[in-house]
């Protein structure tokens, strides 16, 4: 009797370490390659509004560069820091998804200028290196009936940072705010929505 318990015992210690070691992997790859993050803020409106489920790709750009367009996620002065970074990250989003919580420096904006480039805005128009944007995503006030981009003195956009504006301006903190961000503060490139279905599919610059 004594052997059938010690059998059984060992049998749960296995499956549960099994298990344990199918959570840590699985941590890493997630981690590493695609992830599911929500969008919590109003700061993208009307391209992305509060609730949207998205995929990020995290290997966006371990091979290429943020381009001007990109829609990207970052943490707000938080360096991802490699494979354990991402992994210790993930799981302590599941911790405050648990709690019903979410990391408040998870921001989603828009790239707007990439290593290089000059940044001014001038009486609300929004230029790149002297050149007026066409900028159609960027949401109109439905009380001012403008796009609210405010004024900026020049910024330039130096080596392993990006400029970034939320397309909702009046209601975007952002570049214009707390200035550029560091390229390692970059978790990934939002590429896919697939909440709500109506909306389902890829995100286009």
């Amino acid at each position: 009797m004594a052997n059938k318990s010690k059998s059984i015992i060992r049998e749960i210690s296995e499956w549960v370490l099994l298990i344990v070691a199918a959570f840590f992997i699985a941590s890493l790859i997630q981690s590493e390659l695609f992830a599911l993050t929500e969008v919590n803020m109003e700061s993208m409106m009307e391209t992305l509004e509060p609730g949207d489920k998205l995929i990020m790709n995290k290997l966006a750009y371990n091979f290429d560069e943020p381009q001007r367009g990109d829609i990207i996620i970052f943490l707000r002065d938080e360096p991802v820091n490699g494979v354990l970074g991402r992994a210790s990250i993930y799981i302590s989003d599941i911790a405050k998804k648990l709690n019903k919580d979410f990391r408040r420096n998870r921001l989603i904006k828009r790239v707007i200028g990439v290593p290089g480039d000059t940044i001014e805005i001038v009486d609300n128009v929004l230029y790149v290196n002297g050149v007026e944007q066409n900028e159609p995503y960027a949401r109109i006030d439905p009380y001012e009936k403008i796009v609210l981009n405010r004024q900026l003195e020049k910024v330039d956009v130096k080596a392993g940072q990006l400029f970034v504006m939320g397309d909702n301006r009046g209601h975007s903190m952002d570049s214009r705010d707390f200035g550029v961000i560091s390229q390692s503060w970059v978790e990934g490139k939002a590429i896919f929505r697939i909440m709500p279905f109506s909306k389902f599919g890829k995100l286009n610059k």
